[in-house]
């Protein structure tokens, strides 16, 4: 596992949003407040493996800047993203539990930066502050929710249907609107699209030049623009 590329001791302070590394937190800052005080930033680059599937969760990690998707390799080797974790979002919350081993593979989808606590300072802070184990056995439902959906997604109805439900699912969760649409700043490629809905590479390809073409979605080099949601959500329908 590639070793993140600058690690340094964030900021001890009381649980609150100004403890938090970033210049600007986000609204979830004062729901991690209480973890910034044992954690330690991180900055982590495109591509870098923060954990392996199978090996043992050791951190728990709280996304400040930057994207990172869990995936997970089946028996027969193809690899499926089952979650992708933005600004503010915290994984790994397994580390809570002596002994778990990670069921996902945790890449960083772009640079950025998060705050990262061992399981050793989790386990003693969930000891030291109960209210928090209702925080983590939260998130890791929503998790499983979040991983029985994905499967969902690869499972039913033609590749343009799952493929349209992924971008505006993700379009509803970071996208931003302007005059174009709406913008969604997460690279994804080809690739990432296709292993989100369960099919090969060269059919997603085919798709997604077919609405540029159409003026559906536009890519762009640090993201795509759906430019028109009305198209992409009817697309979407037509499997339900």
């Amino acid at each position: 596992m590639n070793a993140p590329l600058l690690t340094k001791p964030a900021t001890p302070a009381s649980c609150s949003p100004a403890a938090c590394p970033c210049t600007r937190p986000c609204d979830e800052a004062a729901e991690h407040s209480p973890l910034f005080a044992l954690g330690e930033t991180v900055r982590f680059k495109r591509g870098e493996v923060l954990w392996a599937q199978g090996e043992p969760a050791r951190h728990l990690i709280a996304v400040c800047t930057g994207v990172l998707k869990l995936t997970r390799e089946w028996p027969d080797g193809r690899e499926a993203i089952l979650d992708l974790a933005f600004r503010g979002r915290m994984v790994g919350e397994l580390a809570a539990l002596p002994g778990t081993l990670q069921p996902t593979r945790c890449v960083a989808l772009s640079a950025g930066r998060a705050v990262r606590v061992s399981a050793e300072r989790l386990q003693k802070l969930l000891k030291d502050d109960p209210r928090l184990a209702s925080t983590l056995l939260d998130l890791a439902l929503r998790r499983q929710g979040a991983f029985t959906q994905r499967l969902d997604e690869m499972s039913h109805g033609p590749v343009e249907n799952r493929l349209a439900r992924v971008l505006l699912r993700i379009g509803d969760e970071v996208g931003l609107k302007d005059s174009r649409g709406t913008f969604v700043p997460v690279r994804l490629s080809r690739g990432d699209l296709a292993d989100m809905v369960g099919c090969r590479v060269e059919t997603t390809i085919r798709v997604m030049t077919r609405w540029q073409r159409e003026g559906v979605v536009e890519t762009q080099r640090e993201g795509l623009v759906i430019r028109d949601k009305d198209t992409l959500s009817e697309t979407a329908r037509l499997s339900a």
